[in-house]
């Protein structure tokens, strides 16, 4: 632990009914299940971090979105204007989470080398995957700019602050620990989509690698968090401290 502690916020930017099955693997075919859109803020007393974008709202209507707000109105509730934002943490570059890129106008982004790969080499093209991306010109000029950097494996991006790559859900899915005044909490992003994913090691629906889902929840238990911020999950997070 470092001696750095993060406030951890949600901001929810809108909601959806979908299938349990896409979130949790083989498992209630037909079966409804809400879920939530967001993104995170890590504020400390020296600088605040933002983790994935959440959905743009135009976009997520389009999606059958409910509830949707406005990223920029959503965050100054908080007291964050999106052009004070130097850094921005992306899980995988998913539509939901990484589509908003552009109204974090002087942000450096930063996902894992191999999610940035599977954007620019064609792979995701294939329908089974495009569907959930969206955004690409913008986010392959941003790595152009050198504003999307990749990341290598595990790595400190800040004091407080880890990526560790999984994989599973996309090839360069990563979740981040961060420490807060409680312990180690957790963001999984969608190679945790629901704390019902954590709690019973079911892997998501969505995924390009089934066992590369199965061992990130492993090493999400492994790492003992005593917070768990999920993906999707309606609850802003899991309680893990008993």
């Amino acid at each position: 632990m470092s001696d750095v502690a993060y406030k951890i916020d949600a901001v929810q930017l809108g909601k959806r009914i979908a299938d349990t099955s896409m979130f949790l693997y083989l498992t209630d075919p037909g079966v409804p299940l809400a879920i939530a859109y967001r993104l995170w803020l890590l504020r400390s007393p020296a600088r605040t971090i933002v983790v994935d974008t959440g959905p743009p709202i135009a976009e997520g209507r389009e999606r059958h979105l409910t509830e949707t707000r406005d990223l920029r109105e959503a965050l100054a509730v908080h007291d964050v204007d999106p052009r004070d934002i130097d850094t921005v943490l992306l899980t995988h570059l998913h539509w939901d989470h990484a589509a908003n890129a552009d109204q974090f106008p002087n942000a450096r982004f930063y996902a894992q080398r191999d999610e940035i790969a599977f954007l620019r080499d064609g792979r995701h093209q294939h329908p089974a995957f495009d569907r959930f991306f969206s955004t690409h010109a913008h986010l392959e000029q941003l790595v152009d700019d050198g504003r999307l950097v990749p990341l290598d494996g595990d790595i400190e991006i800040a004091r407080g602050v880890q990526a560790i790559r999984v994989g599973g859900h996309t090839p360069g899915s990563q979740m981040f620990c961060v420490d807060i005044a409680e312990g180690r909490a957790l963001l999984t992003g969608d190679a945790v989509p629901l704390n019902r994913n954590y709690v019973e090691r079911i892997p998501s629906g969505i995924l390009v690698n089934v066992f590369e889902a199965i061992a990130a929840l492993d090493k999400a238990h492994a790492l003992s968090p005593i917070r768990l911020y999920t993906g999707h999950d309606l609850a802003p997070y899991l309680d893990l401290a008993n």
